[in-house]
Formats: structure tokens, sequence, C-alpha cells
């Protein structure tokens, strides 16, 4: 009897011992397997800001060729407009000018009517 439980406890002995030392050994494993994943994790995060950084230029410099680009149309088509308003501008200044030689015309024509009128009457 003795000798079975002799036997018992040199198998828990040595399972409990064989546990132990997995545990000791795999506890620092575990530590370098944490430190490993956290390292990657950063290296990861690192690699995924310095993409998207990449992709914020990229963003705005084409932002910056879009303004641009616009800016361009704009400043052309203000400067047809104003184009456009000075030739609006020309063209009622000679309107204005025929006009007042129309004026000018239908005065003396006035004025021949009514000295004629006048010769009429007397």
């Amino acid at each position: 009897m003795n000798d079975i439980l002799f036997f018992i406890s040199s198998i828990l002995a040595a399972i409990g011992g064989t546990g132990l030392f997995t545990f000791l050994f795999t506890r620092s494993k575990y530590q370098v397997d944490v430190l490993q994943a956290k390292e990657n994790a950063e290296t990861t995060a690192i690699e995924n800001d310095i993409r998207l950084s990449g992709h914020y230029k990229e963003i705005l410099d084409d932002l910056k060729n879009r303004y641009e680009t616009r800016y361009i149309e704009f400043e052309n088509l203000m400067n047809r407009k104003i184009s456009l308003l000075e030739e609006e501008l020309k063209l009622k200044d000679r309107k204005i000018k025929l006009q007042q030689q129309e004026i000018i015309e239908l005065k003396r024509e006035n004025r021949i009517l009514k000295d004629n009128a006048k010769a009429n009457l007397t």
C-alpha cells in the first residue's frame, strides 16, 4: 500500500513539477509574446498613420489643383464679362450720340416748322 501511495505521490509530484516548469517557462514566453504583439501593433499604427498622412497629402494636393483650376476659370469668366460690359457701354454711348443728333435735328425741324407757321400767320 505504501508503494502505491508512493507511486501515486510520485506521479502527482512529477505532473505538478512539470506543470510548474511549464507555467514558469510559458509565463516568460507569454510576456515576450505580449511585448512582440505590442510592438507589432505600434508598428502597424505608425504605418497606418504614414499611409493616412500620405492620403491626406494627396487630397490636399488635389484640392490645391482644383482650386487653381477653378480660380483660373473664374478669372477668365470675369474677364469675358468685363469685356462684354465694356462693349455694351460703347454701344450705349453710340446710341446716346445718335439720339443726341436726332434731338438736334428734331429741334432744327421744329424751329423751321415754327418759323413757317409764324410766316403763314402773318
